[in-house]
């Protein structure tokens, strides 16, 4: 099944202004937008009680968000995020995966598997930075290693020879792509966040 429909991954980017992931998803036609909750592969960063109230309110707060745009929140539970990215794909078709970057250890060692077994799939993939005034191996030192003091970096990004990206707007509306399975996001018993499907 072909359906010419982009995939935007929400991840700790639970905002639809300044993510650029969205605005890309947007401007290349449908979307589904989708969050998968996989708490196993924070390793020993599980998170706590408090983490988790945070996000059941951010994630409800952004389906509204999206709802009032046009779309609405497809949220999974999975111990693995690839194989649940795979899923939607195969359930949908979607032929483009859009999202933001994560810098921790854990984040670029699976994106970049998913970014290559994606690829290799016919899959484009393409990913954004929506944190940083600068990405991380863009400001580095006359030798080409990080800074070790804040100064130095600092100094660096002021002299850099482009600015910054400028924040983005909302999106106006998004064109919803085709609706898959949604989970219920449950954790020790107790449930995070009820199907956001009405």
């Amino acid at each position: 099944m072909s359906t010419n429909c982009s995939i935007v991954w929400f991840r700790r980017d639970l905002r639809v202004e300044d993510n650029p992931a969205l605005a890309a998803g947007v401007r290349a036609g449908a979307v589904i937008v989708l969050y998968i909750w996989s708490p196993e592969e924070e390793s020993h960063y599980y998170p706590g009680r408090v983490s988790r109230w945070w996000l059941k309110q951010s994630l409800a707060h952004l389906d509204s968000s999206l709802r009032n745009l046009g779309a609405r929140l497809i949220t999974k539970r999975s111990t693995n995020s690839i194989s649940a990215i795979l899923q939607v794909i195969q359930e949908t078709g979607a032929t483009q995966l859009f999202y933001n970057h994560l810098y921790d250890p854990l984040s670029l060692v699976r994106d970049h598997k998913l970014k290559q077994d994606l690829s290799s799939q016919g899959i484009l993939v393409r990913t954004f930075n929506s944190d940083l005034l600068y990405e991380p191996w863009e400001v580095n030192d006359e030798e080409g290693r990080a800074f070790s003091t804040f100064q130095a970096y600092w100094n660096k990004c002021l002299n850099m020879s482009y600015d910054p990206s400028a924040p983005l707007l909302p999106p106006k509306r998004i064109v919803a792509g085709l609706q898959c399975k949604v989970s219920t996001i449950v954790y020790k018993g107790e449930e995070i966040l009820a199907k956001l499907a009405v």
